[in-house]
């Protein structure tokens, strides 16, 4: 199916609706669509959206949990400008805007995950999305606070594991578990926070934290044929099967003033590749994390946080259970950042961000050389406040250096040993962004925002060096040592309604690319692993290159409060977006997600509540050269859920149904390889109970 003859219509309809002055609505937050969540990414100072000029939008409490699934990349998938790299069940990144892996950068609790999830689309993030409080996703550059890789944006994954408060009862936690129908999986998990000697009249004491989860999975189900050319994958996905497992133990201390704690954390899952169904990656994530935050004035300072994250990571591509190439990453990522009074009128954060990656690749399929990335930033942030305007500007300075043991020749031996020569390269970048903007507060309701951020981002290891076969894309992948840095000059316009009968925001932008690096298709075969040649196992080569490119889209989301009052309310959401990439003056780019959008009803009336849902997407009419068709789709959900208390704890019954009419969907964001063997899965029923004590 296919809304693009439409969308132009419901753009503009939406946005007069946007403009109606109805009666005020009772101010809530449910964590997703309201303008009033506080938003901590996005500045450093805790910020309502409506006061950022900057699009965000944030999940939490019922929202996450209803759309909560085994990857970060599905769960937020169909949010607002927010699509994903879908590759199966196991591995899945959200792309945003158009923009995904070193230009989406994925932080937990501020800091980098440390894994190699950006390297390839089959690479899973080590997240696991069970165990989250909070998303936070910032669409648009947010390159000021963390760096030249969040020139698309930046998903803050919030998981409380160090806290900054004492539970309400010394012993306060959560446990849950959920069972899929598709897949004939479970889920189950929780989290508890002990309050350690606790001194309640000052809010201060010791907390001790443990959370735990298991996933498992079996095969995805899918309508039809997952793959048109073969018939084995009739009404299934060979080789997604999932088993994951997770858990953490920290300490922390809390009071009025100060705030510190230690957390040691992993992360453990394997899945299959569904385009190599002998194939599946284990994955191993060892992770210390410590933060320390005063809140308290000192000098011309308000407060100061620091944060330092340390992990070793491993992933074994396991061919027919043997461990085959291995992926290595250890590393560090830290930061500290200062807050000062007001200034000559400004107040705002000044700090510094460092970083360390270890990363190697070994085994026949090792495209990347092993290499060592170092990463140093300074960075200022600063925000003024002047009658009904709001002005906020910074910029960050970055040096970025890389010692590569990068590949020189390669050669195959009875097609399975590789013979590689190496040479020693390095480089080495220096590279300013910069970025201003300005709140205009209309009326108390009404917000406009407008931001010009310009970023430069060098390139990365893989960019530069990479030289080999990569399972991921199936393709050799040759990288470029004489790439330069990549600039971009990006602007967007948001209208912003945060109460009365309407509430939501219509954004529009745009950002040009000078030298944009993506991989092409060179038009040639590779025969990598034949002695003598065979063409019938070629793989197509592709290059990094650069050439000029823009993005530009729209993107609105609102919400109709039909009905509202205190423990009853009906609401009718409406989302849509649009991404449109292309060469200056040259073809589209490819893995753009075309025209999609969302229709909703939900309602809530004392301990229950249920819904509706159906996801939309256009057939993508703007196609790079050589990308396959992908044709559009309506995905029509459900929900329910019945809470009640029994002291001491707060239970939740939830059941999820997804893709009701058992559609074949099929992702244009996901790479060819995939896109066109595993599409979206079939009808799904997931139950839930959750116990809050």
């Amino acid at each position: 199916m296919s809304f693009s003859r439409f969308h132009a219509p419901l753009f503009a309809a939406l946005a007069s609706l946007l403009s109606l002055n109805a009666s005020a609505a009772e101010s809530r937050d449910d964590g997703s669509y309201l303008l009033e969540s506080l938003v901590i990414t996005a500045s450093p100072f805790a910020r309502t959206q409506a006061e950022l000029t900057s699009a965000t939008t944030v999940l939490g409490g019922e929202a996450l949990a209803l759309r909560q699934q085994a990857t970060l990349g599905e769960t937020l998938a169909g949010l607002p400008g927010v699509s994903s790299s879908y590759f199966g069940s196991g591995a899945s990144r959200p792309v945003i805007r158009g923009l995904d892996a070193n230009r989406v950068r994925i932080l937990q609790n501020s800091l980098d995950t440390i894994d190699a999830s950006a390297t390839s689309p089959d690479h899973a993030v080590s997240v696991e999305p069970f165990l989250l409080k909070r998303i936070e996703v910032v669409r648009g550059p947010a390159s000021l606070l963390y760096g030249s890789a969040a020139v698309g944006g930046v998903v803050n994954v919030i998981d409380h594991r160090i806290e900054s408060e004492l539970p309400v009862r010394d012993v306060a936690g959560t446990l849950e578990s959920r069972y899929d129908t598709n897949t004939g999986g479970y889920v189950s998990g929780g989290s508890a926070d002990v309050a350690l000697v606790p001194d309640r009249e000052k809010s201060s004491g010791f907390v001790l934290h443990l959370d735990g989860v298991r996933r498992e999975a079996n095969d995805t189900h899918v309508p039809g044929r997952a793959d048109p050319a073969d018939p084995t994958t009739t009404g299934v996905i060979p080789n997604t099967a999932l088993e994951s497992r997770g858990g953490s133990i920290g300490i922390s201390y809390v009071s009025t003033a100060f705030n510190s704690g230690l957390n040691y954390n992993g992360f453990d899952t394997t899945y299959g590749v569904p385009n190599e169904r002998n194939v599946a990656i284990a994955l191993r994530q060892r992770r210390w994390d410590l933060a320390a935050d005063i809140t308290r004035d000192f000098g011309i300072l308000t407060g100061a946080r620091a944060k330092f994250g340390l992990a070793d990571y491993e992933h074994i591509e396991l061919e027919d259970g043997m461990p085959g190439t291995t992926f290595t990453n250890e590393g560090y990522n830290g930061r500290v950042e200062l807050l000062h009074r007001s200034l000559a009128g400004f107040t705002g954060s000044f700090g510094t961000e460092f970083g360390l990656s270890d990363f190697s690749a070994l085994g026949t399929e090792a495209y990347l050389p092993t290499s060592e990335t170092q990463n140093y930033a300074l960075f200022l942030f600063e925000e003024a406040k002047s009658g009904d305007f709001t002005w906020q500007a910074g910029a960050r300075h970055e040096s970025r250096e890389i010692r590569a043991d990068a590949f020189e020749s390669i050669l195959f031996l009875n097609g399975v040993d590789p013979t590689r020569s190496y040479q020693v390269r390095s480089d080495s970048r220096d590279t300013l962004s910069l970025s201003g903007g300005i709140v205009y507060a209309l009326t108390p309701a009404y917000a406009l925002a407008f931001n010009l951020t310009h970023t430069t981002r060098a390139p990365n290891t893989q960019e530069l060096y990479a030289d080999g076969p990569h399972l991921g894309t199936d393709a050799y992948e040759l990288g470029d040592a004489t790439l330069g840095d990549e600039r971009s000059l990006g602007g967007e316009m948001s209208l912003r309604k945060s109460d009365g009968f309407v509430t939501g925001a219509l954004t529009v932008f745009a950002n040009q690319f000078d030298d944009y690096i993506y991989l092409q298709d060179t038009g040639t075969a590779v025969d990598f692993e034949n002695t003598p040649p065979d063409p019938t196992d070629d793989i197509p080569e592709y290059r990094f290159i650069q050439r000029d490119a823009l993005f530009y889209g729209i993107e609105l989301e609102s919400v109709f409060h039909l009905h509202a009052e205190r423990g009853h309310t009906l609401d009718l959401r409406f989302n849509a977006d649009y991404t449109r990439a292309q060469e200056t003056n040259g073809p589209d780019l490819p893995r753009i997600a075309p025209v999609k959008g969302l229709l909703g009803l939900d309602w809530t009336h004392g301990p229950w509540r249920a819904g509706t849902d159906l996801q939309l997407a256009a057939t993508q009419a703007h196609r790079s050269p050589g990308e396959t068709p992908t044709d559009g789709y309506a995905l029509l959900g459900v929900s329910f859920g019945y809470r009640w208390q029994t002291k001491p704890a707060v239970y939740n019954i939830f059941v999820r149904g997804a893709n009701l009419t058992d559609t074949e969907a099929r992702n244009a964001s996901s790479f060819a390889n995939i896109k066109d063997i595993a599409p979206l899965p079939g009808r799904a029923f997931t139950l839930g109970i959750r116990a809050t004590f």
